[in-house]
C-alpha cells in the first residue's frame, strides 16, 4: 500500500506516524515527489510505479472530488470515502463510494479491481 498525496512531506509523515500507520506502507509520495497536484494522476501513477504496480492493479481510496478524478484519470479504481464533508453528489464518478473505512476489506477492493 501507498500513500499519494500532493501535501508537504512532513504532513503526510506525522499523520501517518500519528496514525500508527507506517507499517502498512511501502511507499509515500508527497508533494516533493510531484510538480502537479491533483485532479492531476501523476501522484498516483509516482505511488503505482514506486511500488512495480499497473495502474489498472491499483485501488485508490479518496475522500475528496479532485483526489477521485486523478485515480480516474490514472486509469485506478476510485473509492470515495465520505468523512469530510463531501457529498456522494461530489464523489459520483467513483466507482464506489463508502461511508466508513470498515465497509473495506482486501476482498473487497480486490473484487472492484478484477481480481478477486
Amino acid at each position: 500500500m501507498a500513500v499519494g498525496s500532493s501535501g508537504p512531506p512532513e504532513n503526510v509523515a506525522l499523520a501517518v506516524e500519528r496514525l500508527g500507520a507506517g507499517p502498512f506502507f511501502d511507499t509515500l509520495v508527497t508533494g516533493r515527489d510531484v510538480t502537479r497536484g491533483k485532479p492531476d494522476p501523476q501522484v498516483f501513477l509516482l505511488a503505482a510505479e514506486r511500488m512495480g504496480v499497473a495502474p489498472a492493479d491499483c485501488a485508490v481510496v479518496e475522500d475528496a472530488p479532485v483526489g477521485i478524478a486523478a485515480a480516474n484519470a490514472a486509469g485506478m479504481v476510485s473509492i470515495a470515502l465520505l468523512s469530510t464533508g463531501h457529498t456522494a453528489e461530489s464523489v459520483k464518478a467513483a466507482k464506489l463510494i463508502v461511508h466508513s473505512l470498515r465497509e473495506l476489506s482486501p476482498q473487497r477492493i480486490a473484487g472492484l479491481i478484477g481480481r478477486s
